[in-house]
C-alpha cells in the first residue's frame, strides 16, 4: 500500500514542478509584459492626472479613484486568469502599482501647481470692488466693498478662469446667461456694470 503510494507521488510531482517551471523563453515574455504594463501605467496615469487637474481644495480626493483603479485591474485579471493564468498573477499586483503611481503623480501635481491668489481693487463710480483671480483651482470673484461694517462684502460675480495667452478669460454668469470678460495688462475688459474697459490697481 505504502509503495502503491510512493509510486504515485513520484510520478505526479514532477508533472506539478514542469508545469511551474518556466522556461527561458516563457520568462523572458514574462519580463517583457511587465515592463511593458508599468509604461502603460505611467503613461496611462499621467494623463489621466492632466485631466483631473487636482488641487488642494478638491473634495474628491485620490482614495475617490481607487476603487476605479483596482476594478480595472482585476476585470483584466479576471480575463487573463482563463487565457494565462500567470498573466492574471501580473495584473493583480498591478493593481497596487497603479494606485502607487497615481497617488504619486496626484502628490507631484499639487506640488507643481500650488494655489495662489491675485487681488485688484477699482472704482465704478463712488462704489469700491476687488476682484480676486486664484490659480489651482482657477476661479475669480469681484466682490463689492460695502462701507457698512455688519456687510463689508457683497458678492458680485463668481466663476471660472483661463488662461489664454497674455490674458485671463473670466467666464461669468448672470440672470441664466454666460458672458465672457477679460483681464489683461491689469485691465477688466467686458464687466456687464461697465461697457468701457476698467483699470485695476494690484493689492499688495
Amino acid at each position: 500500500m505504502n509503495t502503491h503510494n510512493k509510486d504515485i507521488d513520484n510520478s505526479v510531482y514532477p508533472i506539478v514542478a514542469s508545469n511551474l517551471r518556466m522556461t527561458k523563453s516563457e520568462t523572458k515574455l514574462l519580463v517583457g509584459i511587465t515592463v511593458l504594463i508599468l509604461l502603460i501605467d505611467i503613461l496611462l496615469m499621467k494623463y489621466w492626472i492632466s485631466n483631473i487637474k487636482p488641487d488642494p481644495f478638491m473634495s474628491v480626493g485620490v482614495e475617490s479613484h481607487r476603487l476605479e483603479i483596482f476594478g480595472v485591474n482585476i476585470l483584466i485579471g479576471i480575463i487573463a486568469f482563463f487565457i494565462k493564468k500567470r498573466l492574471s498573477i501580473l495584473f493583480f499586483v498591478n493593481t497596487i502599482v497603479c494606485y502607487w503611481i497615481f497617488s504619486f503623480f496626484w502628490s507631484s501635481w499639487i506640488e507643481n501647481h500650488p494655489y495662489s491668489n491675485s487681488e485688484y481693487t477699482f472704482k465704478i463710480e463712488n462704489r469700491n470692488f476687488r476682484l480676486s483671480i486664484a490659480k489651482n483651482p482657477n476661479h475669480y470673484g469681484i466682490y463689492e466693498l460695502d462701507p457698512n461694517p455688519t456687510d463689508s462684502l457683497k458678492i458680485i460675480e463668481m466663476g471660472m478662469n483661463e488662461k489664454i495667452g497674455d490674458s485671463i478669460l473670466l467666464k461669468g454668469w448672470n440672470a441664466g446667461e454666460f458672458y465672457d470678460m477679460y483681464f489683461y495688462n491689469n485691465k477688466l475688459i467686458g464687466l456687464p456694470e461697465s461697457p468701457n474697459e476698467i483699470k485695476l490697481t494690484k493689492s499688495e
